[in-house]
């Protein structure tokens, strides 16, 4: 097997593990409606608030108990196998607790909330959705962790090659998860019942784990020959210090990188925790359709973040990239907000262009990162970053859901006031991918230009 072979092998094997977890983190996504339908009607009576509980439970144990910062210095200390054995089982043990709460938890119980964060978090939630919510956040922790092995893992095999394009076909992979999930959930749950999703995404993230188990296998083999360009600190390669980590905190651009994703990641992930719900109440979609309306936005990405990475390996505009994508971004949730019914056919068109901008700024931003942050500091550097991302996918639903609470008349939700939120933080990602465009041409990161030093 020649290198060139090994490092995609490598590259499906880990992006496969972690189109799993994006599978499960959006499974629920599509039948929000349903689980918010009263219990004589098949739902669980969730409220908008507690769904949103729910979707920024996904960080809790990341914000809360700092996992993601220890998870990269593990990460940087350890070792890409060690961490990512332990981050894959952590992602499939939170899976089976959320499977567990759904399926034999009391949907009627109850339990005080004595911490509400700022009135963000409701003061009563039903025990099930608590459950369900640990189970979320243990999961959540998992797939972070995994998600900053993996970028460590593609680092390893592509820097000096084609770095962003592996990186796009790794991003590519997790989006045809998400779409997965979009797509297919409310069918799941018309077949074999609301808790049927979750159910099928734990037994997925069952093979993905299986998976890792024979990538940590291969890896040892394929080190000596693949991955010219970099060995794990336990080879006695320079090891990660604490004075790396002051240094990394002084670099403007790391900073730059870190604000950009979570203001980004704010205003399109937990937008599409409640785009189907939006779909249904403003257009009248079916559960099924709004689902396959959402999906348009992952399934274009799946296309064009490869294309777009390609094009960063070969003429750069790194920063012009991620400008450009957080400026579509925001048009697009402007118009949605504006007091416009759209017709079915303009909201398809405004998915795609979602599509695109779902595309441009993550196939540009994470092969960005090698060349602000020395290997050595890479795994801290990711789990940073990954750690402030989390800050926004945890507040931002929670914040959204009690928004929408009061928003909500008869049964149905307005999402104005929502959509001037995910405006608000793709216009701070402009400003700060403009920012990051100027510190670049000032420190000479590289960002505007290619990637590919080696074509081997």
């Amino acid at each position: 097997m020649s290198p060139k072979s090994k490092r995609w092998a490598v590259l499906f094997a880990v992006s496969f593990v972690m189109m799993m977890g994006y599978v499960f983190w959006d499974i629920v996504s599509p039948v929000s409606t349903q689980l918010r339908a009263p219990l004589s009607e098949g739902g669980m009576a969730w409220t908008s608030a507690e769904y949103g509980f729910y979707a920024g439970s996904y960080s809790i144990f990341n914000i809360f108990f700092m996992m993601l910062f220890f998870g990269g210095i593990i990460l940087d200390r350890c070792g890409i196998r060690i961490t990512g054995l332990l981050a894959t089982g952590s992602m499939f043990l939170g899976a089976c607790v959320n499977a567990w709460a759904v399926t034999h938890v009391d949907p009627t119980s109850m339990v005080d909330i004595p911490f509400t964060l700022f009135g963000i978090i409701p003061q009563q939630l039903k025990t099930q959705v608590l459950i369900a919510a640990l189970g979320f956040g243990l999961f959540g922790m998992g797939c972070d962790i995994t998600g900053i092995t993996v970028s460590k893992i593609v680092t390893k095999w592509f820097k000096g090659k084609e770095l962003a394009s592996a990186m796009g076909v790794q991003v590519a992979m997790a989006r045809l998860g998400t779409a997965s999930a979009l797509s297919f959930s409310p069918l799941i749950a018309q077949t074999w019942g609301l808790p049927s999703p979750i159910i099928v995404g734990t037994l997925l993230l069952l093979v993905g784990f299986a998976v890792f188990v024979g990538y940590c296998f291969a890896d040892k083999h394929f080190d000596v020959s693949g991955a010219e360009n970099f060995t794990e600190p336990a080879d006695n390669s320079e090891p990660f210090r604490w004075h790396d980590f002051t240094a990394l905190l002084r670099n403007p651009g790391f900073w730059l990188i870190a604000l950009l994703c979570v203001s980004y990641y704010s205003s399109i992930r937990p937008f599409m925790k409640f785009a189907t719900d939006l779909l249904i109440s403003r257009y009248h979609a079916d559960p099924v359709s709004a689902g396959w309306l959402v999906s348009i936005i992952p399934y274009g990405s799946i296309v064009l973040t490869p294309v777009f990475g390609m094009l960063y390996d070969r003429i750069g505009r790194g920063a012009t990239l991620m400008l450009i994508g957080s400026a579509l971004l925001t048009a697009i949730h402007i118009c949605f907000a504006l007091p416009i019914e759209w017709s079915s056919s303009m909201a398809i068109v405004l998915m795609v262009v979602l599509g695109v901008a779902f595309s441009l700024v993550p196939s540009a931003m994470w092969p960005s990162v090698p060349k602000i942050i020395p290997l050595k500091e890479l795994g801290t550097a990711y789990s940073i970053i990954y750690y402030i991302q989390n800050i926004g996918l945890m507040l931002v639903p929670m914040m959204v859901g009690d928004v929408l609470k009061s928003d909500t008349t008869a049964g149905v939700p307005d999402f104005t006031r929502t959509q001037w939120i995910f405006a608000a933080f793709g216009l701070a990602a402009v400003v700060i991918a403009f920012v990051l465009l100027f510190v670049d041409r000032k420190k000479h990161y590289g960002l505007e230009e290619a990637n590919i030093s080696n074509h081997a």
